[in-house]
């Protein structure tokens, strides 16, 4: 039997694919998976570990509108039917989307085989590729209950998949190995593979008491590199395809309210203080953080209105607040089901032996 997921173009693309790859490897060793990827340099940086069992594809972009598609129907029909012919050069059985434009083709050019696809929507507002996509697809599973109703036709709530690879350590060890001081309390600032500057510009006026992980992004290293030089509690790391130590080692976490960077705080059971992208299609990161938060497992902070020092004063009264941090801990492990990558590994192979 043979897999495809198709996931690529962001890393909140391609970690869920990998996780669902790797519990259907854990439980289905002898099934055979291949991704289709984009030629973006994330995909290939976190792809590589799969070597030729990545196929890259260019598909245009068609959650802007189906408009970008009419506009280029050459295009767009020279990906569909490289698309197909590779499905059927796969001979795949099931085809897996974790949704965006790079979703699209893939699910259209299986329906076209009669091949059974599943697309998996992981924010809690559903994308409009997404939106498109399921009327081609078999199945819509998604994220955040909340999505469900986003679609027009029935989707189930499966949870959003982590990766099995995201080894949870020891707190001691894993400060150890990232070479923070002992008795000191750690603060995890998170702007995703790409940074952000607000967030980045925040960290930097950490007070002394107070040790901090700063993921910058690669295109902000050099400036907070520059920034932080003289200051001993900031770590600067560009970006990590594999945070499990940064989370191992956090007592709380500042980050934007990506839907993966949200399950996998979760799933390490970090409180958090969430800072959503103002700008993100639909405004889907404010309900992302919207949807923990009411839950009792996160505050939110919105960018327009966020002040460093006030923000500083939150983090500090959090850091001191024992119960309220076990409180939000105790949140979070009602919040996501168990095991999400393994429920939808086993989803995607019924679909197969439905559809064989």
């Amino acid at each position: 039997m043979n897999v495809a997921i198709a996931g690529g173009g962001t890393g909140g693309h391609i970690s869920p694919a990998i996780a669902v790859a790797e519990a259907i490897r854990e439980r289905y060793p002898d099934t055979s998976i291949d991704f289709i990827a984009t030629p973006r340099p994330v995909d290939r940086r976190m792809y590589q570990q799969f070597g030729d069992a990545v196929h890259i594809l260019n598909p245009p972009r068609i959650d802007r509108g189906i408009l970008d598609v009419a506009l280029l129907p050459f295009r767009a029909g020279r990906e569909f039917f490289k698309t197909r012919k590779l499905l059927r050069k796969l001979g795949s059985s099931v085809l897996f989307a974790t949704g965006g434009y790079p979703s699209f083709f893939p699910v259209v050019a299986a329906r076209s085989l009669g091949i059974p696809s599943i697309i998996h929507e992981s924010n809690s507002i559903p994308g409009r590729a997404n939106r498109l996509a399921s009327r081609f697809s078999d199945k819509v599973l998604t994220g955040f209950p909340s999505a469900t109703s986003g679609f027009r036709r029935r989707a189930v709530h499966s949870g959003n998949p982590v990766r099995l690879s995201l080894q949870k350590y020891d707190r001691g060890y894993a400060r150890e190995k990232l070479d923070i001081p002992d008795g000191i309390p750690v603060v995890l600032f998170l702007g995703g593979s790409q940074g952000a500057r607000a967030i980045n510009d925040t960290a930097l006026k950490a007070p002394e008491n107070v040790y901090v992980l700063l993921q910058c992004g690669s295109r902000d290293k050099k400036r907070i590199s520059e920034e932080s030089s003289d200051l001993q509690m900031i770590q600067a790391i560009d970006f990590v395809d594999d945070p499990a130590l940064l989370y191992s080692a956090a007592d709380i976490a500042v980050a934007r309210s990506g839907a993966m960077t949200v399950a996998e705080l979760t799933w390490f059971r970090i409180p958090s203080v969430y800072i959503p992208y103002p700008f993100a299609a639909d405004d889907h990161q404010k309900w992302n953080a919207l949807e923990i938060a009411d839950k009792g497992g996160a505050l939110v902070s919105f960018q327009e209105s966020t002040d460093a020092d006030a923000l500083w004063k939150t983090i500090s009264s959090l850091l001191e607040d024992e119960l309220t941090i076990q409180r939000m801990k105790s949140s979070l492990e009602g919040i996501m089901p168990v095991n999400p990558a393994g429920t939808i590994a086993e989803i995607v192979i019924s679909t197969a032996e439905e559809g064989s």
